[in-house]
């Protein structure tokens, strides 16, 4: 019985002098550097420090947001973030910019369009109201260009001039004391102006009134012009003797009674101008009194 020769081996046998065994496998491939890991150490380093400050930053504008939008302030107040460090190496260092804080109000939104005065909520419903002037009083001549004449009576005693009346009266100092006694008590006096005392001619305008003096020039002769250069006033008294007051002269006078009396000077007659303590006897006065209409 013939034996079957053994069929050849399909793997390699190892030559002569060379080690029993098979071949060791070859080595592995080293692993694939990153971006991060090509860099040198320094620059690394440089990295982690800008990463680490951002993300300080960003906790930063996180929580002062937290804090300070509570409503009070301004819709636009936003907290910024702080810039991230500046890389000075070649290499560019990622950067963080932190989120705006969020706004209840946006400040980029269109304002309320402003509203005309007189609608409701205007600024001109109530204001235009309180700080607009009155309107000027009607009024209707009572007399017009009445000629009139104040006296200088001698001594203690005074003259005096009603224009709602019209009218004048001599008092004695103790007649006219009565009546200032009477006044205290809730009886007014009816003079508007008085006339008084020899050696300086004091002409006063009475308690209750208001008057202003106004320069020859002024043309206006309308009750509403005089009423309301009446209403400013600025006379109280004049000295006589000091003929400080020309003919001319224009008097604006409110009476106790709500009158307006536009009073012109148009002469004096006595008394001497060169002279200290001779003031005119006689003021000549052409006046028109308006009333209030109705």
């Amino acid at each position: 019985m013939s034996t079957a020769p053994t069929p050849p081996s399909s793997h390699q046998q190892p030559g002569p002098g060379s080690p029993t065994g098979p071949f060791p496998p070859p080595p592995p491939h080293p692993p694939r550097r990153g971006w991060f890991a090509r860099q040198s150490e320094s620059v690394r380093i440089t990295i982690v420090g800008a990463v680490i400050a951002g993300v300080f930053s960003l906790g930063s504008a996180v929580l002062t947001a937290a804090l300070t939008d509570k409503g009070d302030e301004p819709a636009d107040a936003k907290a910024s973030a702080q810039p991230s460090p500046t890389v000075t190496t070649g290499t560019p260092a990622p950067t963080t910019t932190a989120p705006e804080p969020p706004s209840r109000v946006s400040s980029d939104a269109p304002s309320s369009p402003p509203q005309e005065s007189g609608e409701p909520g205007g600024s001109g419903e109530s204001s235009a109201d309180e700080s607009a002037p009155p309107a000027d009083q009607a009024y209707e001549v009572f007399y017009d260009k009445q000629t009139m004449s104040l006296g200088l009576p001698p001594g203690s005693d005074l003259g005096t001039i009603d224009f709602d009346a019209p009218g004048t009266h001599r008092y004695t100092d103790d007649e006219w004391a009565a009546l200032e006694e009477k006044a205290d008590s809730g009886s007014p006096v009816e003079a508007d102006l008085t006339y008084r005392q020899s050696f300086y001619g004091i002409l006063t305008l009475q308690n209750g009134r208001n008057a202003a003096q106004l320069q020859p020039t002024d043309p206006s002769e309308k009750a509403e012009d005089c009423a309301r250069a009446a209403r400013v006033g600025g006379f109280t008294e004049a000295k006589m003797h000091e003929w400080d007051l020309p003919a001319k002269t224009v008097f604006c006078v409110v009476t106790d009674k709500g009158n307006i009396a536009r009073v012109v000077i148009t002469g004096f007659i006595g008394g001497d101008s060169g002279t200290t303590g001779e003031p005119p006897t006689q003021i000549g006065l052409r006046v028109t009194l308006w009333k209030p209409r109705a």
